[in-house]
């Protein structure tokens, strides 16, 4: 149900629908004169395409596992890219690196990235490390896909959840769980890059915009339900638009971000501008839905 959330002392106003909220939205992005519709048509169309090998599908957990904070800068630059960690890694074979490394052997593994692969700049390797945290989830992420022969049967696993609303947030959350290091938003983050266009990721810019719109419980201070609650406003809204999850997580994120980086524009961040505009709307913008399962 869609509830219109009125200012004090303003007359009742007509809720904005998901339709109209995602036209205003698209909308917005293309009033800015260098972005045209084949810039964001190109956006809100995945780029991925599932992979056909579980290596690679492992090498894109390790992606994931990097995507924080300093993560890529400290990591991937340090040792010339993740490619490179296949040299220790056994080509990314997850059953050969479960079979090296148990869940425990972040120090073992540390040092042979140390010894074969000599990343530049400062290594720490203290708890609280980036380093250190990222070595977790390589590791973990191993154990997790030894448990799967093949890509496909990774896919048949994973279709299961999420070709079912009802079930698709229990994939990313068991992801989260298994995997130490990666949780919730990065888990959906690497669905959708993997090609499961059936996630957005419950990004900071997304979050904030829904928040503010009340499209999401601007009061809840529980992470877990925050991001819950965050994919299933993607989903309603996509399924009201008749366009995918990935689609509708873009359009939010592009307007948080401004980087339309597959064509190299960028319009700068523009989460409270988009949001000031909607709010003067004669239709009343700020919608709210509670989930229900379904």
């Amino acid at each position: 149900m869609l509830v219109a959330i009125l200012p004090r002392n303003e007359k009742q106003l007509q809720p904005m629908t998901d339709q109209q909220l995602y036209k205003f939205a698209t909308d917005f992005l293309l009033s800015f004169d260098k972005i045209t519709q084949d810039d964001l048509n190109i956006h809100l169309t995945s780029e991925y395409k599932k992979p056909k090998d579980l290596k690679t599908i492992y090498k894109r957990l390790c992606v994931s596992a990097q995507n924080k904070q300093m993560g890529p800068q400290v990591i991937g630059n340090s040792i010339g890219g993740i490619d490179n960690l296949k040299k220790v890694l056994s080509d990314f074979d997850p059953h050969k690196v479960a079979a090296n490394y148990e869940k425990a052997d972040v120090e073992p593994l540390l040092k042979d990235i140390k010894k074969k692969l000599n990343p530049s700049g400062k290594f720490r390797t203290t708890s609280k490390s980036l380093w250190t945290l990222f070595a977790k989830p390589v590791i973990d992420s191993a154990h997790f896909l030894k448990s799967f022969d093949t890509a496909e049967s990774f896919y048949e696993w994973a279709n299961f959840f999420a070709n079912d609303t009802r079930a698709k947030p229990a994939l990313p959350l068991m992801i989260s769980i298994e995997i130490n290091g990666i949780g919730f938003p990065l888990a959906c983050d690497f669905l959708k890059e993997l090609g499961f266009t059936e996630y957005g990721k419950p990004d900071v810019h997304v979050k904030d915009i829904f928040k503010a719109l009340n499209i999401i419980n601007n009061k809840e201070n529980n992470t877990t339900k925050q991001n819950y609650a965050t994919l299933k406003a993607i989903d309603r809204i996509a399924k009201s638009n008749n366009v995918t999850p990935y689609a509708v997580d873009k359009v939010f994120w592009l307007i948080g971000s401004g980087n339309f980086y597959i064509t190299e524009k960028n319009i700068g961040r523009q989460k409270q501008n988009f949001i000031d505009k909607l709010k003067k709307q004669k239709t009343q913008p700020l919608t709210k839905h509670c989930p229900k399962p379904g």
